[in-house]
């Protein structure tokens, strides 16, 4: 972005260039790790579904006071639109005689404005990108016979959509019947019904919430209720690539109808299933019936871009790294100040909303057989 002495800017590139890369320190504590905020935020505002729902969400966290809102009038003139509430399409320029260098050093001497980034990417990073990576739980045994019920229709309904063979890997059902002449594939497992959002949401109050400001629009309607097990937010996979998705090895991205797979992390090894297919190759949903929806284009679009700002903000690992650490917790086999600090921050993010009694996707065919890392 080339930097002019008084150039005009967008709301959001007014936001990505307060974040630039400066001496004021702007990170969060979190299960005992720094998180630097620059990159998750800047990534959610260059790579999230509706940048202008990002921002204008961050800008009405960061003008929420009296006090903010006459920092922000003494640094920025906003180009025919109000201070408070500007248009997605209003720009800013400095005040005079400031440059954008100086706006930015500016607004990160302001406490309140520094804690208002702050706690804006602290509740993204915690309510939408670590939530929709956290593994499933198992159900129960009180709500087994419900939980079976509803994943054995889920499923029914993906086999009657897309027929016994994985779209994505080309791996047969093992307990299904042979496919017709001509079918190929290349191995046989299991194959279970991955939802798209998982099912957490649909209890997850905050992450629903977070992907409606993601994705510009509500969601609830997607989310709650019967709708979590709707076709239109589910896909067959087997267990190594419904693991895959779940940690935003690809997504899907759907354009003008078609749709077409997205592998983020290209230049690692994949698992032998993903590395059978080209990036963008196109996926034929709905190829066994068209009375069954096919993924919404809305819900596969938005977790692709979720991925994308995983990938941008390098926050990939660590999210795996604080999965693990609550896996070894919920194990029991961590002591000392660790267990503290690793409890207290489990505890915090289920507080936060998530439910624990996630169902698991790997309810298949009537089975009990439990498979707790893959994501519903």
């Amino acid at each position: 972005m080339t930097e002019l002495h008084y150039s005009e800017k967008t709301l959001q590139e007014t936001l990505i260039t307060i974040l630039d890369p400066c001496e004021v320190p702007l990170a969060f504590d979190y299960h005992n790790r720094t998180h630097d905020v620059r990159p998750i935020a800047t990534a959610l505002l260059r790579w999230g579904y509706d940048r202008d729902s990002l921002a204008g969400d961050l800008w009405k966290r960061a003008t929420d006071s009296p006090k903010k809102i006459e920092i922000l009038r003494k640094l920025l003139r906003p180009c025919d639109a109000r201070m408070v509430l500007p248009s997605p399409e209003s720009g800013f320029v400095p005040r005079r005689p400031r440059t954008w260098q100086e706006v930015r050093s500016k607004f990160l001497q302001s406490d309140d404005l520094r804690a208002s980034v702050i706690s804006w990417t602290r509740d993204f990073y915690l309510d939408l990108l670590l939530a929709m990576m956290v593994p499933s739980r198992t159900p129960t045994p009180s709500d087994r016979s419900t939980a079976t019920r509803n994943q054995a229709t889920f499923r029914r309904k993906l086999f009657d959509r897309d027929g016994v063979v994985s779209l994505i890997g080309k791996v047969k059902d093992r307990l299904s019947p042979r496919p017709p002449p001509g079918t190929t594939y290349f191995s046989s497992a299991t194959l279970q019904a991955a939802r798209i959002i998982p099912f957490s949401a649909s209890s997850y109050e905050e992450l629903r919430q977070a992907l409606s400001i993601f994705a510009g629009q509500s969601v609830e309607t997607l989310l709650t209720g019967s709708q979590i097990n709707d076709p239109s937010n589910g896909l067959l996979l087997d267990p190594t690539t419904h693991s895959s998705f779940g940690s935003f090895q690809f997504g899907i991205e759907c354009r003008d109808k078609v749709y077409r797979l997205r592998k983020l992390y290209p230049n690692i090894d994949l698992p032998e299933m993903l590395a059978r297919h080209d990036d963008e190759e196109q996926l034929l949903f709905g190829c066994n019936s068209h009375l069954v929806p096919r993924p919404s284009a809305l819900l596969c679009n938005v977790h692709l871009a979720i991925g994308h700002v995983v990938r941008e903000s390098n926050a990939f690992q660590t999210i795996l790294e604080i999965l693990e650490d609550e896996e070894e917790f919920n194990s029991g086999n961590t002591g000392g100040d660790y267990w503290l600090v690793t409890g207290a921050s489990y505890l915090e993010r289920k507080l936060r909303g998530l439910a624990a009694s996630n169902y698991s996707d790997t309810i298949g065919s009537g089975s009990d057989e439990e498979e707790t890392r893959v994501k519903s």
